[in-house]
């Protein structure tokens, strides 16, 4: 019985130190990833999503992801951003938010690419590899998401580092973190299983204008 229980505890916890331990030396600051970015070569800014206000805004959380990617793109660190996030629904557009918002702020809309199937940080990362064809990129999301993302993006053979966006004191950070452990513990799951995402897209090439990809 004692065996079992340390089994059923050791091992969750076990996967989550390595999925923590193994991607932490790829998380760099705002700072450094600009000094870095003329050796990485990255060819685009990942911007995970994260929910959004009901009058169609973005969520506080989700803004920040946004502004930090932004500071990133305006300073070179790679040409494009790609904004991945749920449009499972017509009524819930999660990832035109995203783009809406980068372009207010100047972004040019030929540099944004959207992912409208991006139902979850391993179908983004995914896709990413799969359908946009990128072998180097940034990710931008809070801490505690980007060790996921970063490892599911090194599943994929995606050379990835991370650039953390907390901005602000974020309600229901205890909630976010419990789900966190277990998505970690799915995601190395999937990475084993070689799973594949439910919605599959033609190959989209970053070298033609963004425009192409957004639609509400």
């Amino acid at each position: 019985m004692l065996g079992a229980i340390l089994l059923f505890v050791g091992v969750p916890l076990g996967i989550n130190a390595f999925v923590c331990g193994s991607t932490m030396g790829s998380i760099e600051s705002v700072s450094e990833a600009k000094t870095n970015a003329v050796d990485q070569d990255n060819q685009a800014i990942v911007v995970l999503g994260a929910g959004i206000n009901f009058d169609g805004s973005p969520s506080d959380i989700l803004k920040d992801r946004l502004n930090i990617a932004i500071d990133l793109y305006d300073a070179g660190v790679a040409p494009k951003i790609i904004m991945s996030g749920d449009n499972s629904e017509s009524s819930y557009n999660e990832v035109m938010a995203m783009c809406n918002y980068a372009i207010s702020q100047g972004v040019s809309p030929d540099d944004i690419f959207c992912d409208h199937a991006g139902l979850s940080t391993y179908d983004s990362m995914y896709r990413v590899r799969h359908v946009f064809g990128v072998n180097r990129c940034i990710i931008v999301t809070q801490n505690y998401h980007l060790y996921r993302a970063l490892y599911d993006a090194r599943s994929f053979g995606i050379d990835a580092h991370g650039v953390p966006s907390d901005l602000r004191e974020y309600a229901g950070m205890d909630d976010y973190e419990q789900r966190e452990f277990l998505a970690r513990i799915k995601d190395f799951a999937q990475g084993i299983l070689n799973t594949e995402p439910e919605t599959k897209s033609e190959p989209v090439s970053l070298y033609q204008s963004g425009t192409v990809t957004q639609w509400w």
